[in-house]
């Protein structure tokens, strides 16, 4: 099933027209490299921390290439190698060793796989096969074992294959009730796989977690269920140790939820120890003391009065908000969750023009016009196609809500982060969260080409909303478009921006006068 072979390019390619430009900007740009467009030319950033970036393209059909720079933007070492033609870039996993690259094509069984060694640059190809009109939904790696989620006729399927071994198997996957595997997250400390799944009867949903060892083995599972009112909506597994775990994720009131939304009142917080649950807290949005700050001042007093008058007769305003709750980040003692708010939207077509729309698909948002099929970070148990003539018209982002939990479930404070009209086609978390040993905690995404950042200490905010213009640095350039950006943290106090920009000069120096469409790589001190 599945079929092993090496292929090992010359490390250097003609150089391509690489625009260097540097600069020292106190607490702001430090490097720029830029890579023109041209075509269907796109690349995809993987930030590696301290040792660098990997940057991947697809210059032909039958042709993937990556590209390594170090942390001064100073290109490494560069790789051609083959793919099958008929085979898209999907998505990469990096398990902060190897670098995996998933190449395949909308519901086809075929997959080509990618790793790449990114100390010595070379890499390893495989190629297997998968069960029959498999919509992938997540690609994890964990050393040479390979994790993919997915649909098959509208039902959950989780894959595993040894690459080493030449093995893929279907992992047993039975739940009772009607359920999906919402995300699927790799453990470096741990060294394990987690997968939740939400499993639904009726209008209530529970949580099912699970932790695969490398192998593919069952290390263990936990369940979550809501009081009677409530419906889980997300979740997401730490496993502390041998005995101990946390689910942490979303929670709405039951009576909220339909097939076409999933309405988020708050968090919850569930600890188990061996298999008893010893708690499940539940924090409603509306205890939280910056939720509503992305809201005009008048829209706030408007809430919080009509929040104050629910709690003074014994009930909670109850609320229909849609979270991208982030992984859980342990901190000493604590556990720092992020969570970006957002609804989806839609638009009215002609049926005569709507063809075979399926959302996920067809370019949206994906650099290589494939990407990810996941319907169901929105609602766990909505398909999220187009339904009586609506059409899927993208995400808008409202803000993101940071929030500091202990080990016994309780808030210690929350703050938040206003979101400047951003909307995405594809749904992936937007913002950035770095902490430091003082307590402070710098929030920052990227939007338009510039850099958006607050820096917080608990539910203060010490340094308010800062704008960084992502700068060419050449003089007489101007940024008409930024089609993609994206922001990472990436080692020490530097943070890496990429993105596609077309940039026109009128009054520069000759050599840089004219328009051009790139790529551009900025290393950010910040």
């Amino acid at each position: 099933m599945t079929k092993n072979k090496r292929s090992l390019s010359g490390l250097i390619l003609p150089l391509l027209f690489l625009g260097m430009l540097s600069t020292q900007l106190a607490a702001q740009g430090v490097k720029r490299i830029e890579l023109p467009l041209s075509g269907n030319t796109a690349y995809q950033a993987v930030p590696l921390g301290k040792q660098g970036v990997l940057l991947i393209s697809k210059p032909d059909k039958g042709t993937f290439n990556v590209q390594k720079f170090d942390t001064n933007l100073e290109r490494v070492w560069s790789i051609d190698g083959p793919v099958e033609s008929n085979l898209d870039y999907i998505t990469y996993s990096y398990d902060g060793q190897a670098v995996f690259l998933l190449f395949s094509k909308y519901r086809s069984s075929l997959y080509q796989i990618v790793k790449v060694n990114v100390g010595p640059g070379f890499v390893e190809t495989f190629t297997m096969n998968t069960v029959d009109r498999f919509e992938i939904t997540d690609f994890k790696t964990l050393g040479y074992s390979v994790f993919m989620a997915g649909m098959v006729r509208n039902e959950p399927v989780l894959i595993h294959t040894q690459l080493t071994t030449q093995q893929t198997r279907v992992l047993p996957s039975a739940i009772k009730g009607s359920n999906a595997i919402q995300t699927v997250e790799v453990d470096t400390a741990q060294h394990l796989v987690n997968v939740c799944f939400a499993v639904k009867k009726g209008r209530q949903t529970k949580i099912v977690a699970r932790s695969y060892e490398e192998t593919g083995e069952l290390y263990t599972q936990v369940t979550v269920d809501p009081e009677d009112d409530f419906s889980l909506l997300s979740g997401r597994l730490q496993v502390l140790n041998d005995s101990v775990r946390m689910v942490i994720g979303t929670y709405g009131y039951r009576n909220m939820q339909s097939n076409s939304m999933a309405a988020s009142q708050g968090l919850y917080i569930s600890k188990i120890v061996g298999n008893e649950t010893v708690f499940t807290k539940y924090h409603s949005f509306t205890d939280f003391k910056n939720f509503f700050n992305f809201m005009s001042e008048r829209q706030q007093e408007k809430m919080e009065k009509r929040i104050r008058k629910k709690k003074e007769s014994g009930d909670d305003l109850k609320l229909n908000y849609r979270l991208l709750v982030h992984d859980i980040v342990p901190k000493a003692s604590n556990f720092l969750l992020v969570a970006e708010v957002f609804y989806p939207e839609y638009r009215y077509q002609n049926p005569s023009m709507m063809g075979g729309f399926g959302y996920g698909y067809g370019g949206y948002g994906y650099p290589f016009g494939m990407g990810l099929y996941n319907p169901y970070l929105w609602n766990p148990m909505y398909g999220g196609r187009g339904y009586n003539q609506q059409v899927f018209d993208g995400f808008t982002y409202t803000h993101a809500v940071v929030a500091d939990v202990d080990r016994n479930g309780n808030l210690l404070w929350d703050n938040s982060i206003s979101f400047d009209n951003v909307k995405s086609m594809e749904l992936k978390e937007k913002i950035k969260v770095q902490s430091f040993n003082n307590g402070n905690s710098k929030l920052i995404y990227s939007h338009n080409g510039a850099i958006r950042s607050k820096i917080i200490k608990g539910d203060q905010v010490i340094d308010s909303d800062r704008v960084i213009p992502n700068d060419t640095y050449v003089e007489g350039d101007k940024v008409r478009k930024t089609s993609t950006d994206d922001i990472d943290y990436w080692y020490d106090n530097f943070y890496l921006a990429w993105g596609e920009q077309r940039i026109v000069n009128a009054a520069g120096d000759p050599n840089t006068r004219g328009r051009r469409n790139v790529f551009y790589l900025n290393k950010i001190s910040y």
